[in-house]
């Protein structure tokens, strides 16, 4: 039972997470929160305030504040491998979520299995 509990526990962290997902880009202005992984030569730069223009691709790295439009970084479509859109502030709090539920659930059954020996 305790395997089977473990191997449960750990699936469902696996799965927690930003809920990274690559869709069609179309041109124009994304919003403005939404966060975009564009790969490029092997190397994932993490943007918001994403602008896709027929030529180019640009966006503000994700540290920095979204009105920051001196922080903007513009890379040619030719040259991006791929595109990935996520919500780590969401997977945080699903994360959050999962692991205290799991241990909520895991207290509740223990506490009842105890007091009912």
């Amino acid at each position: 039972m305790r395997s089977w509990l473990r191997v449960a526990s750990l699936t469902g962290l696996m799965a927690c997470g930003a809920g990274w997902h690559r869709q069609d880009v179309a041109e124009g202005s994304l919003e403005p929160s939404q966060q975009v992984q564009v790969f490029r030569q092997g190397r994932a730069l993490q943007w918001h305030a994403v602008v896709v223009a027929p030529e180019n691709i640009s966006g503000i790295s994700f540290l920095q504040p979204i009105k920051c439009d001196s922080c903007r970084a513009s890379i040619p479509r030719a040259s991006v491998d791929s595109i990935r859109f996520g919500d780590p502030l969401a997977g945080f709090w699903k994360t959050f979520g999962l692991v205290v539920g799991s241990m909520a659930v895991f207290c509740a059954v223990y506490c009842i299995r105890e007091g009912g020996s």
